[in-house]
């Protein structure tokens, strides 16, 4: 009876061991965000005339909300970085995942490129959150710093991809987990937060229970500068 006891401990450890898998970088992701419904808010008016020399476009201009960005290109980027040295266990063993060829390669060095430029996209003037609406004008400077922190770990691990250097690649995806998370602290709501109208005042909002998302700065500190940032871990 004992033997069999044991027996069934050892079978289902090893099941709930082929269950877990775990990713270097805390923020490696299977989910495909790009099936995520995008922001419901209006978006950018059509321009039905098109550019010519003398009329049309001739500066950036948002189509797409943060949220959109977010699902639909920088989630996707980062994944493929995140996901590209990985450690998984299961019944039969620890296994390492790295890329091999140079196919392989690729793949993580066109995700490390798609992550640093996009980046990019969220310092244009005018991008609007899908909830929380306009990052203010007080706190432009900041929220750049922080995009621009996650296009500069995306670009060292474009660096290191183009080297072939696995070890640096799962470091460097360290770096982008961390400044993704600085920047989410302050300035990420969620759907499930008060004023789904998006009328809310910045900085002075509550999560309700059992929301995820936290304020995107203290109430006694609404309408002032940011804090200066927290320094970057060293890569």
């Amino acid at each position: 009876m004992r033997t069999f006891q044991w027996m069934f401990l050892a079978t289902f450890l090893m099941f709930l061991g082929g269950i877990a898998s775990a990713q270097q970088g805390a923020g490696s992701s299977e989910q495909d965000t790009r099936a995520v419904a995008p922001c419901q808010l209006p978006g950018a008016a059509a321009m039905n005339t098109p550019a010519t020399d003398t009329t049309g476009p001739s500066t950036m201009a948002p189509k797409g909300y943060v949220k959109d960005l977010m699902n639909y290109m920088m989630m996707p980027a980062a994944s493929g970085v995140w996901n590209a040295v990985a450690t998984s266990t299961d019944q039969t063993g620890v296994h390492e995942s790295r890329p091999q060829s140079d196919d392989d390669w690729n793949k993580v060095i066109a995700a490390a490129t798609e992550l640093a430029e996009t980046t990019n996209l969220l310092m244009v003037t005018g991008r609007k959150r899908c909830v929380g609406g306009a990052i203010p004008e007080a706190f432009l400077t900041d929220w750049r710093r922080k995009a621009r922190e996650v296009g500069e770990a995306a670009n060292i691990a474009l660096i290191v991809a183009k080297k072939h250097d696995a070890d640096a690649l799962a470091e460097a995806g360290e770096r982008i987990d961390v400044s993704c998370d600085q920047c989410h602290e302050r300035y990420q709501l969620l759907d499930d937060d008060p004023d789904q109208n998006n009328n809310k005042v910045w900085g002075t909002w509550k999560p309700k229970p059992g929301s995820k998302a936290k304020p995107a700065v203290p109430p006694s500190a609404a309408g002032a500068a940011p804090a200066k940032p927290a320094a970057a871990p060293k890569s």
